[in-house]
């Protein structure tokens, strides 16, 4: 949904996520691709926003699409929203800067009261309710917290535009809500037109196994550390859940066509191991 001819579709996902938090629907978007943000933040991974787009008020709304956490998202997603508001400054002054909003769709727990759909504003702690500023507002969008519903509602837009986003939802599901909204149908058939494109299934390919390495390395690092914490007596019982998560990681480069080199290198396991995965 972030090419052109789109807008109409990305509009309906956008406003559903939009009136679930009690903000304005918006109109008449205007979709720019391949927004990159000048500057890199942890572990050298370039600054880049996934989709912006622009309403016809001015507002401008960003989609950020992270399937994983990790210790620097919320700086990011700071960087992201700061960067435009402030690059909307310099283009035309203070008296008209327009609301910005940065939405997260993300796939893993973000806090303790796990929602579907959070709006963060800036606001004051020691007097709750009271706005510094309607200028910056960054809405999360979970679909972990989603799936794990007992009941999905398909008289809500949201619902049904996260089933159509969640690689796990059944086909009944996803037809289902396209029989509720006639964008998602278009959204969809998009999609289908898109998987018969070798040109786009290679890129995707690409940027898969992009993924695995980086949470391969992600893994690595994660098992050093925890393994310096169980020789200092801080962690116990842990090791047989390293492996399996290694031995996860090397079995899904391995179906990726990863080199065994590059998967030993990654994961810590041997050859012989990889090879019997």
């Amino acid at each position: 949904m972030a090419s052109k001819g789109c807008e109409k579709q990305l509009a309906g996902l956008i406003n559903a996520i939009l009136v679930e938090n009690n903000e304005d629907n918006v109109f008449n978007l205007k979709i720019i691709d391949n927004k990159f943000l000048l500057g890199k933040v942890a572990n050298n991974k370039n600054c880049i926003l996934d989709l912006r787009s622009k309403s016809f008020d001015g507002r401008v709304v960003n989609i950020e699409v992270q399937r994983q956490g990790e210790k620097y998202f919320r700086r990011r997603s700071h960087l992201y929203i700061s960067r435009e508001f402030s690059n909307s400054a310099e283009k035309g002054g203070l008296e008209r800067l327009k609301s910005h909003i940065l939405i997260n769709i993300i796939d893993f727990g973000f806090c303790k009261n796990n929602v579907i759909s959070r709006k963060f504003n800036m606001i004051d702690k020691t007097e709750f309710n009271c706005e510094y500023s309607d200028c910056i507002k960054i809405i999360n969008v979970n679909v972990s917290a989603f799936r794990n519903l007992k009941a999905v509602d398909f008289d809500n837009p949201l619902h049904c535009w996260l089933l159509f986003l969640d690689k796990k939802s059944t086909r009944e599901m996803i037809e289902m809500a396209m029989s509720k909204d006639e964008n998602i149908k278009i959204a969809h058939e998009k999609v289908e037109e898109l998987l018969k494109d070798e040109a786009f299934l290679h890129e995707l390919n690409k940027r898969e196994q992009a993924d695995l390495k980086y949470e391969g390395e992600m893994a690595y690092r994660e098992e050093k550390g925890i393994k310096k914490g169980i020789k200092k007596g801080k962690k116990e019982g842990i090791e047989e859940g390293i492996k399996k998560g290694e031995l996860n990681i090397a079995k899904r480069m391995k179906n990726s066509n990863f080199s065994f080199d590059d998967i030993a290198k990654i994961t810590g396991l041997s050859l012989d191991e990889i090879e019997k995965l």
